[in-house]
């Protein structure tokens, strides 16, 4: 049984995504992902002008010929929210990470549903924990935003690898997938660049400040910083101006790393903090790729 005030917490959050996703909204959320997700016609010839990119090789091959793919728009998507739930998400500024996150989920839920579109779930840390299979209906982002704001994590780590490796598995549909985490995870370059042929992926990086983690003091500007997934405690005089300059500049190249790992893959993305409205981030996000149109992969 849920608690009356997680229940609460829960209707605030199905208001909010219900409000944040207005017309204009809707109108961005369909005009960035719709005419994105494509799925094979017909071929016929090629006439100078077509993309090259099109041409099915195989098919010219028998025939002498350039052929080229035909692909027609599918009328309804498939959005798929993977949220990572390992225990890093519980820490933030104002309020957790894991927190705002399900108000990103509950706003993208009810853009999909607005857009006639299915919405599916899967949470995940150093596995899969959950998946929830893309559905359509108002009762079904309630489900959203309760699974994602009350699972009860079993994982202290990320495993990115295998929640991609799950995706791929278990939606073959090209599908819209916003990979919600603070990827903090190793070795995942290759499962996303691969997942990212398959599906139209885009991560949200919830940002994080380095000093995330602050749990108890140690008298005059000591403080223990703990790793929420490794339970590793590290002190350091916070009144030392070089080492906070040298730990802020250190988070920054792990950040732009991060950003540089995301471009190659193939994958879109854009970050989000704890203290932040979701929504400022999530329509400059949609707006910035309004009308854009991709070729199937």
């Amino acid at each position: 049984m849920l608690s009356p005030e997680i229940i609460a917490r829960i209707k605030a959050l199905d208001l909010q995504g219900r409000h944040a996703a207005t017309d204009l909204m809707t109108g961005d959320y369909a005009s960035a992902f719709h005419g994105r997700g494509m799925e094979f016609h017909e071929v016929r010839e090629y006439v100078p002008g077509d993309d090259v990119r099109g041409i099915d090789w195989n098919v010219t091959a028998r025939m002498s010929q350039p052929f080229i793919k035909v692909f027609r728009e599918e009328r309804e998507l498939t959005l798929m929210l993977m949220v990572d739930v390992s225990a890093s998400l519980a820490s933030g500024q104002g309020r957790s990470r894991r927190e705002a996150a399900a108000e990103l989920a509950a706003v993208l839920a009810w853009l999909a549903i607005k857009s006639n579109d299915r919405v599916g779930l899967m949470l995940f840390g150093e596995k899969v924990e959950l998946f929830v299979p893309p559905r359509k209906g108002q009762g079904h982002v309630w489900r959203i935003i309760r699974d994602v704001l009350t699972w009860p994590g079993q994982s202290k780590g990320t495993n990115l690898t295998a929640a991609l490796d799950h995706l791929s598995q278990t939606v073959k549909r090209r599908a819209v997938c916003f990979v919600i985490s603070d990827f903090l995870s190793s070795s995942f370059e290759a499962s996303l660049a691969r997942i990212s042929r398959q599906h139209d992926i885009t991560c949200v990086q919830m940002t994080y400040d380095p000093v995330d983690g602050v749990s108890e003091g140690k008298g005059a500007g000591v403080l223990m910083v703990v790793d929420r997934e490794t339970g590793e405690r590290l002190e350091f005089d916070a009144s030392d101006g070089r080492l906070k300059k040298e730990l802020k500049e250190f988070h920054q190249k792990k950040l732009l790393d991060l950003n540089d790992l995301l471009r190659k893959s193939g994958s879109q993305f854009f970050s989000v903090a704890s203290n932040q409205n979701v929504v400022d981030p999530l329509s400059v996000y949609l707006r910035g790729h309004r009308g854009q149109r991709s070729l199937p992969r």
